[in-house]
């Protein structure tokens, strides 16, 4: 006589169990009350004991399988059968015979079972990952999404030590993305004669950069009271908060400072078209003479498409309207 072990209902809305680990081996002896395997659902880890006792037999599932709940996973026999399929008689040994008073009986000796080849991993049908408790407490606690593990070819469902022994990925070449605008300069180019008029020594460069880092506040692009560093890239020079240093206190850095802002001047230029995606998260080039093309390239994890198109939205406004710069 067989008993059949299934896959048991542990939980509410369970459909299916991870078999975690093998208390018992094919082959072992099952006494009633003994605790064959280990099973994990989304709740929990919980043993699994039987009512019944023989040998564990048929094996269906290796550790790590999702299996549906009620599915037969082994059999409890009244002798040791590691497997399914029929067992071939062994070959007579060719020995001469004994008078029948004469032989022994001999108890058949203990056979190992027969290893078998490793069954496939099952997966989710549903799409989602499969990962133990403890994986999903341990991914949580080491901020690791458990799509990056899966992504990283590790087979579900995911125990714990495969979180621990998972290795980001080195990161990839930021996301870029890029907007333009076309600008008349007019009311900048006035403010700019207006200024030398008034005896302030500043660079076209150093005024769009005033007008820049006010921008990238108003628009909060940056916090508020975060310190905003614009390099002047064609100068290997930055400002410090530019917008609030105010026209005549504008001081180049020249030692190598965690850039906010890229800024390319090429007005007055030649250049038309540029790009310096590696050189900061935000990259802003401005070309032309009678008619100016702003280019805003950006990590777009950094800044979202909304935030950089109202970056240039309010960098128009200033051209057109310089004053608005130091209301």
């Amino acid at each position: 006589m067989s008993f059949d072990i299934i896959m048991p209902v542990l939980g509410m809305n369970q459909d299916t169990g991870i078999i975690a680990q093998w208390l018992k081996q094919p082959g072992e002896w099952v006494s009633s009350g003994d605790a064959v395997l280990s099973v994990e659902t989304d709740k929990a880890v919980q043993d699994i004991e039987t009512r019944h006792e023989g040998y564990l037999s048929h094996v269906k599932y290796e550790e790590g399988a999702e299996v549906p709940v009620g599915d037969v996973i082994a059999q409890l026999t009244a002798t040791p059968e590691t497997s399914s399929a029929p067992v071939a008689a062994a070959p007579a040994a060719s020995v001469a015979k004994e008078p029948v008073a004469q032989q022994q009986v001999v108890a058949p000796a203990a056979v190992a079972p027969v290893p078998k080849a490793p069954m496939p991993m099952k997966q989710s049908t549903t799409g989602k990952i499969l990962a133990s408790p403890k994986a999903k407490f341990l991914a949580s606690e080491r901020n690791i999404a458990l799509a990056d593990v899966a992504a990283s070819g590790v087979a579900q469902p995911f125990h714990a030590q495969d979180v621990a022994n998972y290795v980001p990925l080195k990161a990839t070449a930021k996301s870029r993305s890029k907007v333009s605008v076309k600008v008349k300069p007019d009311a900048l180019v006035n403010m700019e004669q207006w200024l030398g008029a008034e005896g302030f020594t500043i660079s076209r460069a150093e005024l769009l950069a005033v007008m820049t880092a006010g921008a990238l506040r108003f628009t909060q692009a940056i916090e508020s009271d975060a310190d905003c560093y614009v390099t002047l890239a064609a100068d290997e020079t930055s400002i410090l908060n530019p917008d609030r240093a105010g026209l005549s206190g504008i001081e180049l850095l020249t030692s190598e400072v965690d850039t906010t802002v890229s800024l390319w001047d090429f007005t007055d230029s030649p250049i038309a078209s540029f790009s310096d995606d590696n050189h900061a998260g935000i990259s802003i080039a401005f070309f032309g003479e009678s008619e100016w093309t702003v280019d805003l390239s950006y990590d777009s994890e950094l800044i979202s498409a909304k935030q950089a198109v109202a970056l240039l939205s309010e960098l128009v406004l200033r051209f057109s309207q310089p004053l608005r710069q130091l209301l």
